[in-house]
């Protein structure tokens, strides 16, 4: 599996997380983001409705009605579900997923917390020793990605 980090510095995880997704929905890829609790769900959940004048990016959670389920590119949770058979899994957890039935994961992280780098780099370590590809983002001060080593 391959996992990608990115740390956060110029922008929250509200305002940046749609723009990874972007990316993840224009490859015709499915996602399911894991966040630690209601209240981040719901602010990425109202986020990515208003994010840009320009659209929204379509997702789903499990408030949704049932029906709308097969349409879903993007699912939002706060558990380890996956109804959407997705292949990409996002976390904002800080805590080393376990899932092995994703293709891709993305952990997303505040890079202005020192405990959150910390956490981040012992979740980079542990993937490594796991056999899994690991690209790490850093964002700059401006907001551009730089990619670590």
């Amino acid at each position: 599996m391959q996992v990608t980090f990115y740390e956060l510095i110029a922008t929250s995880l509200e305002k940046t997380l749609p723009r990874i997704l972007e990316k993840v929905y224009e490859s015709g890829l499915k996602a399911v983001v894991r966040t630690e609790n209601e209240g981040r769900l719901k602010a990425i959940d109202s986020t990515m409705w208003t994010y840009t004048t320009m659209g929204f990016l379509p997702h789903g959670t499990s408030k949704d009605p049932i029906e709308f389920l097969p349409h879903q590119p993007i699912w939002l949770t706060t558990d380890d579900d996956n109804p959407i058979s997705a292949t990409v899994l996002v976390v904002t957890t800080q805590v080393y997923a376990t899932d092995n039935n994703y293709e891709r994961l993305l952990d997303v992280y505040d890079g202005n917390d020192q405990q959150n780098v910390q956490n981040a780099m012992e979740r980079m370590e542990k993937y490594r020793q796991d056999g899994h590809e690991v690209i790490w983002w850093k964002q700059s001060i401006k907001g551009s990605w730089e990619k670590e080593k």
